[in-house]
């Protein structure tokens, strides 16, 4: 399975078809960078590289809100969803939060593919000026409300991509004790090539 072999399935996940070699030299760099970064798993396929990630990204795709202008993605890694989904929105901000200057750095070269892409260190106290904050695999819901409790309290709102159910009740359950006033929708998504357990967490 090599990635042209995907492309019926990422543009049929709603992914802009013109935008797809863009998607290419992202997925090149990240592969390629891999090694030396530990960006994802180094034990990881080129193949599980896209179903495990990828698809993984694109499964909620058509649920993201279009009425926005900028972004903030909470440890952004090496870019998953973040650039994805600055590639495909072209027209919004993406502002991306990540601790490690090694990744900083990764993501800076992401901004050749990706212009819209803006990239810091720690997530400020007070995040202004955002519509929507994405996250996956960061951390459990109640930190991710924690570290950004001005947003949420301006009813802020955040779109997360997780995995087990269970975990995310939990997870939940930790947050109403901090945040007594908070409204979740948790939505299953079915990925077409794994068998796995995915989740969006709109709050």
């Amino acid at each position: 399975m090599n990635f042209e072999s995907r492309i019926p399935l990422i543009i049929e996940l709603g992914f802009r078809q013109e935008a797809i070699p863009q998607l290419k030299s992202y997925i090149d760099l990240l592969w390629s960078s891999n090694e030396e970064l530990n960006l994802i798993s180094r034990k990881m396929t080129f193949e599980e590289l896209i179903d495990n990630h990828v698809i993984d990204c694109l499964l909620p795709l058509k649920q993201f809100p279009l009425n926005v202008k900028t972004v903030a993605d909470f440890g952004s890694g090496g870019g998953l969803p973040a650039v994805i989904y600055a590639i495909q929105f072209p027209q919004m901000a993406f502002h991306l939060y990540e601790k490690s200057v090694l990744k900083q750095n990764f993501l800076t070269r992401c901004k050749a593919i990706a212009p819209n892409l803006n990239i810091h260190g720690e997530i400020p106290k007070d995040l202004v000026n955002v519509d929507v904050v994405t996250a996956r695999g960061f951390k459990p819901v109640d930190v991710i409300l924690d570290v950004s409790r001005s947003y949420y309290a301006k009813k802020g709102k955040y779109f997360l991509l997780k995995a087990r159910k269970e975990k995310i009740d939990e997870e939940l359950q930790d947050a109403r004790k901090k945040f007594k006033d908070l409204k979740v929708t948790v939505e299953p998504l079915k990925s077409p090539v794994l068998d796995v357990e995915r989740h969006l967490v709109l709050i």
